[in-house]
């Protein structure tokens, strides 16, 4: 008995890990505005309510897309940014890859 009991947390425990942990919440966007999921139930895209901050990268209001991951595909900044060597301006449309390296953004004076 205490074998199955055991098999048994081992199986839900392994169900409960195979879901997004990262996924963002859709409580970010703007009620009556349409909000996109992917397949997996994660959100797409959205306009923004209040604006949004994830690893140090602050959005303005406005639109914002996800990828199915969780990580933030682009977006308007809220404020300017350097992310390694690149300066992104404020205001400025900025995007990264699946894996959350940066992809491209508004240069200062541009």
């Amino acid at each position: 008995m205490n074998f199955k009991m055991i098999l048994l947390f081992l199986s839900l425990a392994l169900v409960a890990g195979s879901f997004n942990a990262y996924a963002v919440d859709p409580s970010i966007c703007k009620s009556g505005v349409n909000v996109a999921l992917h397949g997996n139930g994660s959100l797409k895209s959205c306009e923004l309510k209040d604006g949004y901050e994830a690893n140090s990268i602050r959005c303005n209001q406005g639109s914002a897309s996800f990828y199915d991951n969780g990580n933030l595909e682009s977006c308007m900044l809220a404020r300017s940014t350097t992310i390694g060597e690149n300066k992104c301006d404020q205001v400025g449309l900025i995007s990264f890859y699946p894996d959350g390296k940066l992809k491209s953004c508004m240069k200062p004076g541009n």
